[in-house]
């Protein structure tokens, strides 16, 4: 009789340890998600206040891009006014994040939907920015 309990428990063991799992990934894709979007609403709102070296932590610089070179690639783009995050896809060491950016050229402003963000970790396993590819 007890060898019948004991079977009939592992599968419910089994099922427990499974449920376990799920519930841990799911809440470590949430963790990561949320991560990532608050390194690219930093990033963003760094621009804005265009706090460059403070916008130069979020990227991912594998390519030994300087603050300078940041600078530079920065001289042609146009007053970022907003940003709103709408979408995060995270998926092992890469995310996605879809925003709407709002900027202004010539005085006049204008709206760009679902620009995609990419972001992968670095060696500190940090989300961070990849601006030069």
């Amino acid at each position: 009789m007890s060898c019948f309990i004991f079977c009939f428990m592992l599968p419910g063991c089994v099922r427990l340890q499974q449920l376990k799992t799920t519930v841990t990934a799911i809440f470590t894709r949430e963790e990561e998600s949320n991560n990532a979007v608050k390194v690219v609403d930093e990033f963003f709102s760094a621009m804005i206040e265009k706090n460059y070296t403070k916008a130069y932590e979020h990227i991912y610089n594998d390519k030994n891009q300087t603050l300078e070179d940041f600078e530079k690639e920065l001289g042609s783009i146009t007053d970022i006014v907003s940003v709103e995050i709408n979408w995060v896809e995270v998926k092992n060491n890469i995310a996605v994040v879809g925003i709407d950016l709002i900027d202004t050229y010539d005085g006049e402003e204008k709206i760009y939907k679902d620009l995609k963000v990419s972001l992968v970790k670095d060696t500190d396993q940090k989300w961070k920015i990849n601006f030069w590819d």
